[in-house]
């Protein structure tokens, strides 16, 4: 009966009565954990040790709690939360952050939010402001500190949020969390390395698998490049791009057959439109007969 009766109170259509708070909103919202809270709640009531917090007269924290309730038809236990923006900003963070175990990509979203709205001080620098506040901003190490994370992490995460700022379209583009990723994405098609930076980056990757001794000196070199914005993980050592190499030949080997039957076929008949209009079906993407022939000869280094 009680399992029948659970199913019966969760398949219950129920109302939010209640508006999310922005800063509530920061926070990953994974509805499939709400039935489990729920079921809990059917069974054992609602904990009184975990309050809905209400800030500004919406819900801050415990959206889950809160529509788990509602599908369990128990009466949630509200708390007000008194104080500044940045306060309930800190709450939501160290409730919430280490709490819930997010994962890196959330927690870069809730920074990117957080930041936003609290600033971001440089050490010995005192006038940067919360707004309608009179504290100092957090600096790069009390933010590092508050959710978790190495202070080059926030370095690199700083970097991404000053140039998604600083762009009015990708700014827009950020504000969910989806849309954050595709903010992240342009970023890191903008910040392709040049080639002089490629051919450095290949020569760094080549000595640290080749020498055990200079791996850890090679690894701070390229963490390094990646904290001043290049995508070195798009650039591929010497050896990788020789195991590359190789093993499009070896997908190629099956056709090589054919290639000396259309070469034979060539010198027969010399008719070069024929051979023509093999090369244009097998690579109709300008530009791909060629490259797949660099790849080949060993010219796309």
């Amino acid at each position: 009966m009680g399992d029948s009766y659970e199913d019966y109170l969760l398949s219950q259509v129920v109302t939010n009565e209640w508006e999310y708070h922005e800063i509530c909103k920061w926070l990953p919202y994974k509805p499939e954990t709400i039935d489990d809270i729920a079921k809990d709640m059917v069974a054992n009531g609602y904990r009184h040790d975990r309050p809905v917090i209400l800030y500004e007269g919406k819900i801050l924290d415990g959206r889950h709690r809160y529509e788990a309730a509602l599908k369990a038809h128990v009466d949630p236990i509200f708390v007000d939360l008194q104080g500044s923006r940045a306060d309930a900003i800190n709450y939501v963070t160290s409730e919430n952050v280490n709490r819930r175990h997010l994962n890196n990509p959330e927690k870069e979203f809730f920074y990117v939010q957080r930041a936003d709205a609290l600033g971001v001080r440089k050490h010995g620098d005192r006038s940067k402001e919360i707004s309608n506040d009179t504290s100092s901003a957090p600096t790069a190490s009390g933010h590092a500190d508050a959710l978790g994370v190495s202070k080059p992490t926030i370095a690199r995460w700083e970097k991404d949020r000053k140039e998604i700022v600083a762009d009015p379209e990708l700014s827009k583009l950020a504000a969910t969390p989806e849309g954050f990723k595709k903010a992240k994405e342009v970023l890191k098609q903008r910040r392709k390395a040049t080639k002089e930076e490629a051919a450095r980056i290949s020569k760094l990757k080549s000595l640290g698998e080749s020498s055990e001794a200079e791996a850890d000196n090679v690894k701070r070199k390229l963490d390094k490049l990646r904290d001043e914005g290049i995508d070195v993980d798009a650039v591929k050592s010497q050896g990788e791009k020789e195991k590359a190499r190789d093993d499009y030949r070896k997908s190629r080997l099956p056709i090589e057959e054919l290639a000396y039957k259309v070469a034979k076929y060539l010198i027969d008949t010399k008719d070069y439109r024929f051979v023509a209009a093999l090369a244009i079906a097998a690579y109709p993407d300008e530009g791909e007969l060629e490259h797949h022939y660099d790849t080949i000869v060993g010219k796309g280094n």
